[in-house]
């Protein structure tokens, strides 16, 4: 699809092509609620507002207004933009599932990470502290992961709570 884009408006020099597909992204973004139609009928009627009181954004279309070609781009475009966003929309639950996965996997590399380095002084304090304020017999932690006194002070915080 990124070949329309190089299709479209090639009468225009590529600058004045990109700052034209800009703007009318822009519009297609500021009025999502319009059709393509209503849409060109926007744009021609604002750009023609602005040729009129001397202050044109395009100065270079102003010859382009009644030609059947820069309509028929004009109308290429919004429709691209319509199926891009149609189809960004279908792709949505399959990204929200990929960044569950990911998350997930995140989660068990950092616990594996976790489970093969020794607890950090911190954690140590805090889990002394901790088993001193519940009056809960402290488990043994000379061959204890980072993982295992992590679970361990969960237990002990999710029996409080509970």
């Amino acid at each position: 699809m990124q070949n329309i884009k190089n299709s479209l408006f090639l009468y225009l020099t590529p600058r004045q092509k990109s700052q034209l597909l800009g703007t009318l992204k822009a519009y297609f973004l500021r009025y999502e609620n319009y059709n393509t139609l209503n849409l060109i009928d926007k744009f021609l009627e604002d750009e023609k507002y602005y040729i009129k009181i001397e202050n044109p954004h395009f100065e270079f279309l102003k010859d382009y207004f009644e030609d059947d070609n820069f309509y028929r781009d004009l109308e290429k475009y919004f429709d691209f933009l319509f199926y891009e966003k149609k189809q960004k929309e279908l792709a949505e639950p399959y990204l929200q599932k990929q960044k569950e996965i990911a998350k997930e996997l995140r989660k068990k590399a950092q616990e594996k990470k976790m489970s093969h380095l020794k607890p950090t002084k911190k954690q140590l304090y805090y889990y002394d502290k901790i088993t001193k304020a519940h009056n809960i017999e402290k488990k043994d932690t000379t061959n204890a992961s980072r993982l295992d006194v992590r679970n361990w002070i969960m237990e002990i915080l999710d029996n409080e709570y509970n």
